[in-house]
């Protein structure tokens, strides 16, 4: 896969007004371009208006200077600075400036560079340079994604073990694995051309060693649901009947007054989302319009967009009023739904301090859940034990030392197990007795979707659509 040979630019940082904004060039031409327009202020005294100064500037060393413009007048007072291939981000020449941070002095100084020839990057482009050009892998580049998007310090910790290779390190195992197998078939299969009887050893070891990559893959798959939470957040609903509780939960998950909260039914109409670090875990939590069979139009809508809510949600938190105890409404509004299979619900007795009409042992033959949960939203209790399951019935307390095996992106995830499904089409064949040549299609099926992961068979496609996800100037 060849990579462009212009050279391009953008704005790195964010738009807005900032102390600093960077323009980051990368390319061949990126040192000539930039010394058309930038000037030490060492050899301020030997510029001339459309002459080229004789400034060769070190590698990774800063310059204070200034930007000037066609006509000879100043841009910007900057700092910047060069840095020679191969050891840089994208492994070719990059220059950076570093402008002050005002979005017309920053497309001023970048109006400047795409006249002397430099090409507008497209979005992602620096990093998929860096992956072209063999610096990082497919699965790092995106862990530079998942960095930049990280929700909480777990997040960051999981992007920051992928870009450091550790899941590309693990699926490099497994395709060298799986090469080795295939190496090994190829020689059985020789000598059964040669009238040679099998070894049936060796078919045993065989069966073995895919027993052992199949069993590797599941561990990675287990992951992937943590991977997506850690990334996108867990989609948590709060779900019961009007004043039960939700909005004052809602609130204190978010730690603000977000929700309003009253004792008139109806209060809450639409959704309320907000993203929620909880105890490193990132929920997005939605607090929903109470249901209720009668209610105006306006309610009537917010019940839709709750049901909605509802069939996408991974945890749910259905709320019961402990001190009137389960009503037929409760009922109701639990039937209303079909749960699907790998949705989590946690029944939240709520004001447990007013009275407790419910005995929680008999909630589970009411309302089907993984677990029951009293609360008191006005005096506090039971709320730290709720957070801590929350977290333990997604995590099981083993991300703190696997962050370096949790598969991020969706992508790496959908090529996991359709290798992994090779892997079991391949075992299922093998005992039952099929020849060798024809369980190897699905070993070497298995080794190109892992491959895909990486990106070391890929097409331009794909690879765009990865890219297309990033900011422009990364």
């Amino acid at each position: 896969m060849d990579v462009d040979n212009d050279t391009i630019v953008a704005i790195s940082t964010p738009p807005g007004e900032g102390g600093i904004g960077i323009i980051r060039l990368s390319g061949s031409d990126s040192l000539n371009i930039c010394s058309q327009i930038f000037v030490p202020s060492t050899y301020l005294k030997k510029y001339e208006v459309g002459k080229k100064i004789s400034f060769v500037p070190v590698s990774k060393k800063l310059y204070y200077g200034f930007i000037f413009d066609e006509e000879g007048k100043k841009v910007d007072e900057v700092l910047f600075s060069y840095m020679k291939a191969p050891f840089t981000y994208t492994r070719e020449d990059i220059v950076e400036i570093n402008a002050h941070g005002g979005i017309v002095c920053l497309n001023n100084i970048l109006n400047l560079i795409l006249k002397k020839g430099a090409r507008l990057a497209e979005p992602g482009e620096f990093t998929k340079r860096a992956f072209i050009n063999g610096r990082i892998d497919l699965v790092q580049a995106e862990s530079v994604l998942s960095l930049i998007r990280a929700k909480t310090e777990k997040g960051l910790r999981a992007a920051m073990h992928g870009l450091e290779g550790k899941l590309s390190g693990e699926v490099k195992r497994l395709r060298h694995e799986l090469a080795l197998i295939l190496s090994d078939i190829e020689v059985d299969v020789d000598f059964a051309h040669e009238d040679l009887d099998l070894d049936v050893g060796s078919v045993n070891d065989i069966r073995q060693r895919l027993i052992n990559i199949n069993n590797s893959m599941a561990r990675l798959l287990k992951k992937r649901k943590q991977g997506k939470i850690l990334q996108d957040g867990l989609k948590t609903v709060i779900l019961g009947k009007p004043n039960v509780g939700k909005s004052s939960l809602y609130n204190y998950l978010l730690r603000e007054e977000r929700a309003i909260v009253t004792e008139i039914p109806g209060t809450t109409r639409d959704l309320l989302i907000e993203y929620v670090n909880l105890k490193g875990v990132p929920l997005k939590l939605t607090d929903t319009a109470g249901f209720r069979k009668e209610g105006d139009k306006v309610e009537k809508i917010g019940m839709q967009y709750s049901q909605k809510a509802v069939e996408d949600a991974d945890l749910l938190l259905f709320m019961l009023d402990a001190s009137t105890g389960v009503t037929d409404e409760d009922r109701w509004i639990y039937n209303k739904f079909n749960f699907k299979e790998d949705q989590r619900i946690i029944i939240i007795l709520n004001k447990i301090d007013l009275a407790n009409q419910v005995m929680e042992n008999e909630i589970g033959d009411i309302f089907p859940c993984d677990k029951v949960v009293e609360i008191s939203l006005l005096s506090g209790d039971g709320l730290e034990e709720l957070e801590g399951i929350i977290v333990e019935m997604f995590f099981s307390g083993d991300l703190y030392g696997e962050e370096g095996v949790l598969v991020l992106e969706a992508r790496q995830g959908e090529l996991i197990k359709k290798a992994a499904a090779h892997i079991k089409d391949a075992l299922n064949a093998l005992n039952n007795g099929m020849p060798l040549d024809i369980i190897s299609i699905d070993l070497r099926g298995a080794l190109d979707s892992l491959g895909e992961i990486t990106g070391e068979n890929l097409d331009d496609d794909v690879l765009g659509i990865i890219f297309s996800r990033f900011c422009i100037g990364k």
